[in-house]
């Protein structure tokens, strides 16, 4: 008998369409039980993917505050390309090593700064980085061999590390299907920029 015939008969039919009924309640009973399942599915899916909204509102302040601290970071560099140090004593060239990982570490936090999905692969090298600076420069304070001016310039990468991890939690945290959503309008790849959007 085609579906269609069977569905046209159901409709028209009572005793069947109760019979129907019947069948599908006992199936249900044999398979759960007398108890009634609740649909939980909404309730779950809220406790594991935050809200798209919440997500592109932290992660647009994650990213104005990241570009913040990238610009900081050139800013502490382009003394140290001309032979100016902040608050510590060194060589011409170890000044402009400095320099030019400070430039570095400026311009990777701007790029993700625009792109966020790039967090993930900024995350290693600045948790390296921060934690072997922490442990040194808490040494060299304690022998006097670099000034609390010299310090605070440490804080920019600290910053930067914080909100690169916030990013890379937002990244996690958006559903696939809405990560269009919250993508900046400049992909880098083609076809990424709409893909996934339900």
């Amino acid at each position: 008998m085609p579906a269609s015939r069977l569905e046209h008969h159901l409709a028209t039919c009572p005793h069947c369409a109760r019979w129907v009924a019947e069948a599908t309640r006992l199936s249900r009973l044999a398979r759960v039980g007398r108890e009634d399942t609740p649909d939980l599915a909404d309730r779950i899916h809220a406790e594991i993917a935050l809200p798209a909204a919440r997500v592109r509102r932290h992660r647009r302040l994650a990213q104005l505050g990241l570009a913040a601290v990238g610009l900081v970071q050139l800013a502490i560099a382009v003394p140290a390309l001309f032979g100016n140090t902040i608050d510590m004593a060194m060589v011409t060239h170890a000044a402009h090593e400095s320099a030019a990982w400070n430039v570095a570490l400026g311009v990777a936090f701007l790029a993700t700064a625009f792109a966020p999905r790039r967090a993930a692969g900024l995350l290693p090298l600045l948790v390296a980085f921060v934690g072997v600076l922490v442990v040194l420069s808490a040494r060299d304070l304690a022998s006097g061999a670099v000034e609390l001016g010299r310090l605070a310039t440490h804080l920019g990468a600290v910053a930067g590390l914080v909100l690169v991890y916030a990013l890379r939690v937002s990244e996690r945290a958006t559903p696939p299907s809405a990560r269009a959503v919250v993508e900046t309008d400049q992909p880098d790849e083609p076809g990424r920029g709409l893909r996934g959007v339900a």
